[in-house]
């Protein structure tokens, strides 16, 4: 897995994503967050942290689209169809 190009196409999705619901804001940044700090783990070389903070920011994305409470472009990432 090229855990840095992951990184880039997870932020690219965070990019665009379009709330549904307000409510979701809160969300939605703390996975922008969590991209972030896996982008400066893994250029500390701190690929585990790295990794761990992918996941969580991909996990929120991937449950705010079961939930109905956001839109992404390319949903090839997640477990929505």
């Amino acid at each position: 897995m090229d855990l840095s190009a992951e990184i880039e196409r997870l932020a690219g999705v965070l990019k665009s994503a379009r709330l549904l619901d307000g409510s979701a804001g809160e969300v939605l940044e703390l996975a922008r967050a969590y991209c972030s700090d896996a982008r400066h783990f893994l250029g500390k070389g701190e690929r585990d942290n790295a990794l761990e903070a992918y996941a969580i920011a991909w996990a929120y994305v991937d449950a705010l689209l079961h939930l109905g409470l956001v839109e992404v472009q390319d949903l090839s990432l997640f477990t929505v169809e």
